[in-house]
Parts: C-alpha cells; sequence; structure tokens
C-alpha cells in the first residue's frame, strides 16, 4: 500500500473481489491527513447524467471545503474535466479524487477523468473497481501510469486474521487462523463472514470454504458489460478458458477467467485431462440468474444459451454444448452434435445435463438416435434399464430395429445401438452389434474409407471402447489401425479433439499388440507423447500397457501398483474386467493373498459386476478366467472346477461373441490344470494354435506343459512350450504359472534344453519370482478331463446311461471312469464320493 503514497503516479486502480471492504480501504485512504486535498465521491449508479455526476462531485467537493461555480445544465463529459480544473485553482494545491465502482461511469466518464490525471498537473486519481481491465485499458492508451492492486493486495495475510480474531475470538490459536485463511482465501468479507456465523467452527479448526460462501451473495456490482457477461455465463453451470476465449477474445477471456474465482462466486478446478475448470456455486448462480436478471427476458436468456452452445462446440466443449442446446430445445441442433461428438460425450457430467434430459419427452429421441445414445449414457442408472418405461420403451424399439441401408449407414446405426445396449445392460445385443460393426470395417473398407467423417471416427472409437469392456481385444487393434489408415488421407475429418481421439486410437492399437503379445515394433509406431488422458479410457489403456510392460520384465510390484491406482481413478472399474484380471494376477504373482480374497468379494458382491460379466447372453472372458483363479487358489467362489468346466463346455455359441476365437481353449486348458489333472485336452496342434496371438499362445502350452509334466511327460511339456512359443519376439510373463507350485515351475525350468531360444528361457524364468497363494497339491485330485467330466454328471445326478449319451460313449466306458473316480477319492457311494469333491474344490 505504500505505493499509492507514490505520487509519481497519477493513476490507482483497487481492483477488489467481493464484498466491501473496497470502498471501506479507499475511505480510509482518502480521508488520511495529508497536505493535498482528497476527495471520495460514489456516484449514484440511477444518475450516472453529465449533470447528475458533476452535481454529486460538486457537493462532494464542498463538503471537502471547496466551493466551486454551478455550471449550468452541463451536458458533455468535458464539463466534468472543467470543474475538476476550477477546484484545483480554488485550493491552490493537489488534489487526489477517489471514485468509488469507477467501472460502473459510463465509458466516456471514466476515459476523461483517466485523460486528466495526465494533462492536469496537481490531480491525481484513485478508483476502486470490480471491472478494472476497460479503465486500464484506457490508462494504457493515453499513456497515462498507473498502478493495479488487486485481490492478492487487499487480502489479510497471517498477521492480519490473527489481529483480527484476537479481538473477535478470544483464544484462536495458529491451527484457528489457517482453519480461516484456507476457507476464505484471506478475504476480508468472508472473513468476518465466518467468524460471525460459525465461530465454535472457527475455534475448532473445521471451518471451511462450503461454509464461508454456502448462502452468501456478493452485491450486484460492476459495469453494464461486466453484468451482461456474468448474465451470459450463468446459464453455463462450468466454463473453461478456450470458453471465454472464444466468446471475448484472448484478452477479455484470460481477465474474466482469473476474476471470477476472486469474486467468491465459484471453485477453479483441475480435471485429469487437463486445463482449469471454473464451476458456479449452485446457489450464487440461481442469485445471478433470478434476482440480479430477474427483469431479463425469456428470449435472452435463450439466446445466450444458443451463444454458449455455439461457443462451446467450437472450444471443444461438447457436454456444456449438449446441455445448452437440450436446454433451450434445439433437439434436431442437438443431435447433430451427439452424432459427431458422441465419443466425447461417453464420459460426461451427467449432472451437467441430466436435469435437461429428463424433461424431455421421450417420444423425442424415436428419431434422434445420437441423442437417444448420448442420454442413455448420461442419464441416471447408466448400465441398467431405464426406471422411466417410455425410454426404456424408446431403447427397446431402437435395438429391436432391423438394421438396412448402405455400408455407412448400417455402421451409424449399429454404432448408436451398441452404445444404447451396453447404456441398459443389454450386453448380448451390444456385443452383436459391436462384433458387426467391426466386421463391416475390416471387411468392407472401399465401402465406407472414402466417406470418413467426425461421425465415423467418433462411433469408431466408441465401438472400440465397448470391445475393450466386452473382451474382445483381438478386434480392437485392427479396427483402431483401420481408422488411422483412412484418416492419414483425411486427417480434416478427425473431428472432436483431433490430438485425443488421435492419441486414443493410437493407444488402442498398442494396448491390444501389448496384451496380445504381438511385435514390439508395431507397439513403438504407435506411441504418442505425451500421454493423453481424455477419458477413463484412456486411464485403463495405459494402466493395462504399463502393468503387462512390467509383468514382462519381472516388475510385480509396479503391475500391481499400475492396476490399483487406475481401479481407483476410474469412476467405473467393473465395467474394465481386464484391468481387474491383471489386477488379480499381479496380486496372485505377489502373494497377496489378503487383497485378493478383498478383490473377490467386492466382486461377488456387486451386481453390476454379476450382471455385467455373467450376462445370460454374453458371459465375460476374462470374469471367467478371474473366478477359475479364485477357485484354484483361493479355493472359493460360486462354482467348483468340475461346474466351471461344465458350464463352460456347455454354453451356447451364440453365447460366445464375447470369446476371442481362443477362449473356450484357454479356459478349459486353464480349469484342467488348476484341477491337477494328469491329462488334458490333448496336445494342441500347429493349426490349433494358429489364431492364438503370442501371449496366448504362450499361456496355452504353459498350462498344457504344467499338465504334461503332472503326468510325468517332462519331454512333452517342453516339447509343447517350445512349439508354442516360437512366434514370441520379446519376453512374455508366463502369468499362466500363478497356478503351479514353486516346484513345477522349477522342474520346467530344469527341463529346458540347453539350445532353448533366450527369449522363452528369459520368458519362463520370470516364474521363478512368482510367489503366489500356496496351494496344497498333496491331496489335489489327479484326474483326467473325461473323469471331470463324468463326476459332473454324477453331481447332476445323472445315470451311467444317461452321461454315456451326453458324452457319446458307451456306458461300459462311463462305468469305468466311474470306478476310477471312487478309488481316487477313496469313496463307497455316491454320497461319499461328492462330499470329497466338494472338500478338493472340485
Amino acid at each position: 500500500m505504500l505505493a499509492l503514497l507514490n505520487p509519481a503516479i497519477p493513476a490507482v486502480f483497487i481492483e477488489g473481489g467481493a464484498g466491501t471492504h473496497k470502498s471501506a480501504l479507499l475511505t480510509d485512504w482518502v480521508q488520511a491527513p495529508a497536505a493535498e486535498l482528497r476527495v471520495l465521491v460514489e456516484f449514484d449508479q440511477r444518475q450516472l447524467t453529465p449533470a447528475a455526476v458533476i452535481q454529486q462531485l460538486a457537493y462532494r467537493l464542498a463538503l471537502a471545503g471547496v466551493a466551486v461555480p454551478e455550471l449550468t445544465s452541463p451536458s458533455s463529459w468535458d464539463a466534468l474535466v472543467d470543474q475538476i480544473e476550477v477546484a484545483l485553482d480554488e485550493f491552490g494545491g493537489p488534489l487526489t479524487l477517489g471514485v468509488v465502482r469507477m467501472d460502473e461511469l459510463p465509458i466516456a466518464a471514466s476515459k476523461m477523468l483517466i485523460e486528466a490525471t495526465g494533462s492536469m498537473p496537481g490531480f491525481r486519481l484513485v478508483a476502486s473497481a470490480v471491472d478494472a481491465q476497460r479503465l486500464v485499458t484506457e490508462a494504457g492508451a493515453a499513456g497515462i501510469g498507473h498502478l493495479v492492486i488487486g485481490d492478492d493486495d487487499l487480502t489479510y495475510d497471517f498477521a492480519e486474521v490473527a489481529e483480527f480474531l484476537t479481538a473477535e475470538l478470544p483464544g484462536a490459536g495458529d491451527s484457528t487462523v489457517r482453519a480461516v485463511l484456507d476457507a476464505t482465501h484471506g478475504n476480508p468479507a468472508l472473513v468476518e463472514r465466518v467468524v460471525s456465523l460459525f465461530p465454535q467452527e472457527c475455534l475448532a479448526g473445521t471451518v471451511d470454504a462450503e461454509q464461508a460462501l454456502g448462502g452468501w451473495m456478493p452485491e450486484r456490482v460492476g459495469a453494464r458489460e461486466f453484468r451482461a457477461q456474468l448474465r451470459e455465463l450463468s446459464q453455463a453451470p462450468r466454463f473453461n478458458l478456450e470458453l471465454l476465449t472464444c466468446m471475448y477474445g484472448a484478452e477479455r477471456g484470460e481477465y474474466l477467467f482469473a476474476r471470477f474465482p476472486k469474486l467468491g462466486v465459484g471453485t477453479m478446478s483441475e480435471p485429469i485431462s487437463g486445463g482449469r475448470i471454473f464451476t458456479w456455486m449452485p446457489a450464487v448462480r440461481r442469485y445471478v440468474i433470478q434476482v440480479w436478471h430477474a427483469d431479463e427476458s425469456i428470449e435472452q436468456f435463450h439466446a445466450d444459451r444458443a451463444r454458449l452452445a455455439e461457443c462451446a462446440q467450437l472450444s471443444h466443449d461438447a457436454e456444456l454444448a449438449l446441455a445448452m442446446l437440450v436446454a433451450n430445445r434445439d433437439l434436431d441442433e442437438a443431435e447433430k452434435l451427439c452424432a459427431q461428438w458422441l465419443w466425447e460425450l461417453t464420459d460426461a457430467d451427467a449432472d451437467l445435463v441430466a436435469e435437461h434430459f429428463s424433461a424431455i419427452d421421450p417420444q423425442s429421441f424415436t428419431t434422434r438416435p445420437s441423442l437417444l445414445a448420448a442420454a442413455t449414457l448420461l442419464l441416471p442408472g447408466r448400465g441398467a434399464p431405464s426406471d422411466d418405461p417410455e425410454l426404456a420403451a424408446v431403447q427397446q424399439s431402437m435395438l429391436a430395429t432391423t438394421i438396412g441401408g448402405g455400408i455407412r449407414e448400417q455402421l451409424s446405426t449399429l454404432a448408436k445401438a451398441a452404445t444404447v445396449a451396453l447404456g441398459i445392460g443389454e450386453l448380448g445385443v451390444g456385443v452383436r452389434a459391436a462384433v458387426r460393426w467391426a466386421s463391416l470395417i475390416l471387411t468392407k473398407p472401399e465401402s465406407w474409407k472414402a466417406q470418413v467423417d467426425p461421425e465415423l471416427v467418433s462411433d469408431g472409437l466408441s465401438v472400440v471402447r465397448a470391445l475393450v469392456q466386452l473382451d474382445r481385444i483381438d478386434l480392437v487393434s485392427p479396427v483402431a489401425a483401420a481408422l488411422l489408415s483412412a484418416l492419414r488421407r483425411l486427417p480434416d475429418q478427425v473431428g472432436g479433439i483431433r490430438s485425443s481421439r488421435v492419441s486414443s486410437l493410437h493407444t488402442s492399437v498398442r494396448m491390444a499388440s501389448t496384451l496380445l503379445g504381438l511385435s514390439r515394433a508395431e507397439t513403438r509406431s504407435v506411441q504418442l507423447a505425451p500421454r493423453q488422458y481424455n477419458q477413463d479410457f484412456d486411464l485403463v489403456m495405459h494402466a493395462v500397457i504399463d502393468a503387462c510392460e512390467a509383468l514382462d520384465r519381472g516388475d510385480l510390484v509396479s503391475a500391481e501398483a499400475f492396476t490399483r491406482v487406475a481401479m481407483l481413478r476410474v469412476a467405473s472399474p467393473l465395467e474394465w474386467s481386464v484391468l481387474i484380471f491383471l489386477r488379480a494376477i499381479s496380486l496372485l504373482a505377489l502373494g497377496d493373498r489378503d487383497n485378493l480374497e478383498v478383490l473377490d468379494d467386492q466382486l461377488q458382491v456387486s451386481s453390476r459386476w454379476q450382471a455385467w460379466q455373467y450376462h445370460l447372453e454374453a458371459p465375460g472372458l476374462f470374469a471367467y478366467g478371474l473366478e477359475i483363479l479364485t477357485a484354484i487358489t483361493l479355493r472359493r467362489g460360486p462354482r467348483s472346477l468340475v461346474e466351471l468346466l461344465a458350464h463352460v463346455k456347455a454354453l451356447l455359441p451364440g453365447a460366445k461373441h464375447r470369446w476371442p476365437a481362443w477362449g473356450q481353449r484357454l479356459l478349459e486348458t486353464a480349469i484342467l490344470a488348476g484341477s491337477g489333472a494328469l491329462r488334458g485336452l490333448g496336445v494342441p496342434t500347429d493349426t490349433e494354435l494358429e489364431p492364438f496371438p503370442p501371449r496366448m499362445a504362450w499361456q496355452l502350452v504353459l498350462l498344457v506343459a504344467l499338465v504334461s509334466l503332472r503326468a510325468g511327460e517332462g519331454a512333452t511339456a517342453v516339447s509343447v512350450m517350445l512349439r508354442g512359443a516360437r512366434d514370441l519376439r520379446y519376453p512374455n510373463a508366463p502369468i499362466a504359472l500363478v497356478v503351479a507350485t514353486g516346484e513345477e515351475i522349477r522342474d520346467l525350468n530344469d527341463w529346458l534344453p540347453a539350445k532353448t531360444p533366450p527369449v522363452i528361457r528369459t520368458s519362463l524364468a520370470f516364474a521363478q519370482s512368482y510367489v503366489g497363494v500356496p496351494v496344497d497339491t498333496s491331496h489335489a485330485l489327479q484326474l483326467g478331463a473325461r473323469e471331470l467330466e463324468v463326476l459332473d454328471g454324477v453331481r447332476r445326478g445323472l445315470t451311467n446311461s444317461a452321461i454315456a449319451r451326453e458324452l457319446f460313449v458307451s456306458v461300459n466306458t462311463i462305468k469305468f471312469h466311474r470306478a476310477n473316480l471312487y478309488r481316487k477319492l477313496k469313496a463307497t457311494s455316491r454320497e461319499e464320493l461328492l462330499a470329497e469333491a466338494l472338500q478338493q474344490g472340485l
């Protein structure tokens, strides 16, 4: 504040935040003893004509002891300068004029006063303002030296708050001072408010920003332009700097974005996707709309929302644009927006638009599939059938519609259908739509590549996301790569936030390539730097990449950390079964039984997990893999291994759309290996291994090798490992061996011949660091695949003849296997047989 006393500065602008402390500070300074004349004036905002302003100034000068002659009906602002000049002559010394809320004066008046500081020796101006940008701009344009004192200069520091609390709250300590400062940011008006309203909370150190601002309403101040901008922005619950720049230009946008938090009307946050977002305090926003602008017409608010929608779309804020369009009931424009921005709306803030969506007649969605898809994602209850019967009927009607038209029309319809189906938990329809979409993209490139546009790219990303959630990782890389290939020729058709869309496509290719163990050269070719985290999708993709790479270098601790952090940061982690599966693998390899049980408990009690991963029409591959792991290692779960094997075998082909071609063989082999079987499904042939990607082929042959080793066939175990690992291009974690004992892992390593390729020897060596959950195999059943099938028939109460018909073998064969079961389980009756099988976890 010492700068105020420097007479070399002709103009000082005091720009404070909320409250009345500006005028109080200005009053204290202007009335302080000094050699020069100091006059403070606060003009009546209802009378801002030249005559009224000059009359008010003359009155204030007279109170200060300087009588100026009354001007006859002045009609221009030149008379204001004339009056100041007369006052200088009458006083015979320097004059400092203090103007409260000078930003509310007409532009011509404020410009005259500022320019007068440069043309009149001895005249100095000190003005307070809510919006000082215009004053600063005018001073700069006139070449007038000036100083701006902002919120940081006006706020209370630690010592000032402590001094205030000493008088108001005896016994307040340093913790109280810190709590009050944190809640109010030192704003004098708010400090006084919280101490007055929440003295006990202040003393306890628990007062917070919500108490400081809750229920507090700022004074309606600021210039007409500022209030108009405040009115426009109050229609948007939150906004970013890009929106303000689009609406008001870079300089004004940056100024407003910095000023709004300091006005005490809202808070600033930084989402994980980057940037900063200002969010109104809801009560303040309502007050601004309903009280400050109660006299505004509905048409004006409609125009404000339309402008916000336009600028929001230009600044890539699709969810705000959608909220404004729906609030205006401009549903046709909202449909166009959703068609091009559905990908960005996938993780939109539901609270921003749900209120507006809920007021729409569901029948309005029947001819607007993109808007219906967005509403399905954003309305409450995502992932489950809608509680609104009319909306549910519209959604089901869309899913039942016959898909026709050209390839481009089919692609659009399928993408929206997949989105709606997943949004209401119809996973069977969703996976069929997503797989069909992928099939058209891969088999009919000539029909769509020339028609690539932002809608197709948005649909493509939405389908890629669905494919990941539905475990069809095998389709992710080719689909994303096909889109990227088309976009290289048509980069202007990416649409949306171009960098984030391209980044997400590249990350999809890299994730699938890493998870499936494809060439490292391919995964490097799609690396983007820096990483972008625009959605939950990006978080999950990078977590899967990082976890797989950590497992492939034997870093189990990092793999566990990557999956744990991602599950904490993602809004709905149970939608991402691949992430949860990798977390279970990491915990199992580390031997962290406690956290593995916690994870399993969380899944068992989650209705969302059960509905999504055990859907009758589309059960999840990774969920079954996880159930097999827990049944083997924790000896717990809703089904025994025998029941799991029977269940997997009995699934109809239509229920396996979520499974890649290699999914069923991998699950069945895992069950057999976990049950301690001496015989499996047979050694896989080269033809059977052909559809397996490298990592999955490696896991399959490891399981087969484990079964062979237990049967005393070490040579077969080595042979199958070498053959199944021939496509490995870099070390791949042998995660299948988390179900093996330490002795079995050592035996597999010992059986490797001297000339084993280094990549296989290195990959297998990683298993030696697996702690695993100890499995007692001393009493484990040593059953073959056929014996397990017979045991399942006995469990279901079938006769020998019924089991024989089911397995297409003779009754004598069934009797032979049943006799072996009684012998191995030391049972003398069916009841003893089943009891012992249950005790063994089968």
